[in-house]
């Protein structure tokens, strides 16, 4: 009787404790899972308690006032839970009190607080003792079961209310191993809503967190959104003001200039003062231009700089070229070749003036960095064309060109070189070798056809380095500080050339090997933002034909 009355009796026990630590993790998680910690901590102290005080009320009563149940149940799982000793402390206290008010106030009560209040002094004890353990769950579990519920039965039978002999051989051998069992079971099925509450407490902190997160993204996100509306506003102001003071400073320049020339003019001045005349001149136009490349920047950042399409003779301003750069090639030494591809169309729709300032500017840095060999200026098509006509493109870039000017295969250059402009149009593969770095858009054909004119700037040159060939198109940069001060310059030239490119509707690319060259290739629509072909455009074939007679 006694047997299956304990056995009864721990089984309601277990339910008891089940069904308190299920509405404890439902109530933690939607009551508590906001609150601070030392209310989360004293709501569970306070459910651990209630736990103890439930099992004591629906123990088994071996008579009146001896009462045996599971109530050392929740300081074991507190052992396992808890880091804190005086949490066990507590709940051990809590417990013994609450035997008090099962029955009343009697001597197998008083013996039974004393027996569960050692329990938790047992219990705070094996906290600290575990703390330094780096032991798995199953293994804190284990000692934990063992030594608390050995410690409570021994105790019992030192203090309890019935003889340890009656003790041991009639109750101890029901309730030590039933309560061992039920221990672990418990044990293990509370430790799943604990570990659901871990999870739950770690996945709302990581909510915070990346709110708090978010906030500051956004935050930041306006932060740099005003900071670059600012930062606009004043690249606008500067380039205003740069483009102003241009205008401002070119007048009184116009003025220095015109009156040094005509002080070379005048013959009543001596030859000193004609030879200062001569350098005030020359330094006033090097600071004309500075300003004019300063002008340039400035226009086409503030948005002012207009692109005029016009019809674009392609041989005058080809001899044009030859005409002002000729002089430096034969001053260096160098050979200098003009060449226009056959498939070339003789008149474009471009902006000339911007094109012409473009070429100049390439130009004139290939001059400036060939100190022997080179330099050579090739004007050819690419297309995406039908099959039909893709033999008659292919036989004009192979063909005779339509126009040459320069050193021709079998005559010596100034430098006494052979041909060598026609083999830089060779290494140039007529516009069709590779692009390292590009500083425009090249815009996807039409269906049927666009054609593009590719105007090829080639020298024997220096060279760039290939780290150094991204930043090349960079306002004031150069491809090495040296350069700088052996050539002279101010690094506008490539960046200036590269927008009036993109403003062109083409692109602006490099080619280039240190110690024997560069290559530039400015590309733009043969039509200006028009589709189409030259043979198709009847008002360009019609100022051709006009030009031609």
């Amino acid at each position: 009787m006694i047997s299956i009355g304990v056995a009864k009796s721990f089984f309601t026990n277990m339910s008891i404790l089940i069904t308190c630590a299920y509405l404890f993790n439902l109530t933690y998680k939607y009551l508590f899972a906001h609150a601070s910690a030392w209310v989360r901590q004293s709501f569970t102290v306070f459910i651990f308690i209630l736990s103890g005080w439930l099992a004591m009320m629906f123990g088994f009563r071996m008579n009146e006032t001896a009462i045996f149940d599971m109530r050392s149940v929740p300081l074991i799982f507190g052992t396992l839970v808890f880091r804190d000793p005086r949490v066990l402390l507590i709940i051990g206290t809590g417990i013994a009190l609450s035997r008090l008010t099962v029955n009343g106030v009697h001597a197998s009560a008083i013996t039974g607080a004393v027996n569960i209040a050692l329990v938790g002094i047992a219990a705070a004890c094996l906290v600290v003792w575990l703390r330094d353990k780096n032991w798995s769950f199953r293994n804190r579990a284990i000692v934990a079961i063992v030594a608390l519920n050995t410690l409570h039965m021994l105790i019992i039978s030192l203090n309890g209310t019935l003889p340890a002999r009656v003790y041991l051989t009639e109750v101890a051998v029901i309730t030590y191993p039933l309560g061992m069992l039920l221990s672990t079971l418990f044990i293990f099925i509370i430790r799943d809503f604990f570990q659901e509450q871990k999870r739950s407490d770690d996945m709302r902190k990581m909510n915070e967190i990346l709110r708090r997160q978010t906030r500051q993204l956004r935050e930041a996100k306006r932060e740099l959104e005003d900071k670059a509306k600012q930062l606009a506003l004043n690249s606008k102001y500067k380039s205003e003001f740069m483009f102003n003071m241009s205008h401002e400073l070119k007048t009184p320049l116009n003025s220095i200039i015109l009156l040094s020339q005509m002080i070379r003019e005048t013959e009543d001045y001596g030859a000193d003062n004609m030879q200062y005349a001569g350098l005030i001149e020359t330094s006033s136009n090097e600071l004309l231009q500075l300003i004019n490349d300063i002008l340039d920047i400035s226009s086409i950042e503030a948005g002012k700089m207009e692109i005029v399409a016009v019809t674009v003779p392609v041989e005058e301003h080809a001899d044009l070229l030859y005409a002002q750069f000729h002089p430096a090639a034969a001053k260096k030494g160098l050979a200098f070749t003009v060449h226009i591809d056959a498939a070339v169309p003789p008149i474009i729709l471009s902006d000339g003036l911007r094109l012409n300032q473009i070429l100049r500017n390439l130009l004139d840095n290939a001059f400036k960095f060939t100190d022997q060999g080179a330099v050579a200026l090739a004007i050819s098509v690419d297309s995406i064309v039908p099959a039909a006509d893709q033999a008659r493109l292919k036989a004009a870039r192979t063909g005779t060109p339509r126009y040459m000017r320069g050193p021709l295969k079998g005559q010596r250059n100034n430098a006494g070189q052979d041909g060598i402009g026609e083999e830089l149009f060779r290494r140039a593969a007529w516009a069709k070798g590779k692009h390292n770095h590009t500083g425009g858009i090249r815009d996807k054909a039409p269906a049927r056809q666009q054609e593009w004119i590719v105007f090829t700037v080639l020298d024997t040159g220096i060279g760039i380095d290939p780290d150094k060939q991204s930043i090349i198109f960079e306002t004031f940069h150069q491809g090495d500080g040296s350069i700088n001060r052996q050539y002279g310059g101010t690094g506008l030239g490539l960046s200036i050339s590269l927008q009036l490119a993109r403003l062109l509707g083409g692109s602006l690319t490099l080619d280039s090997i240190p110690g024997k060259g560069s290559m530039f290739q400015l590309r733009i629509p043969a039509l200006g933002l028009e589709t189409g072909t030259y043979e198709e455009n009847e008002e360009l074939r019609a100022v051709a034909a006009r030009m031609a007679d």
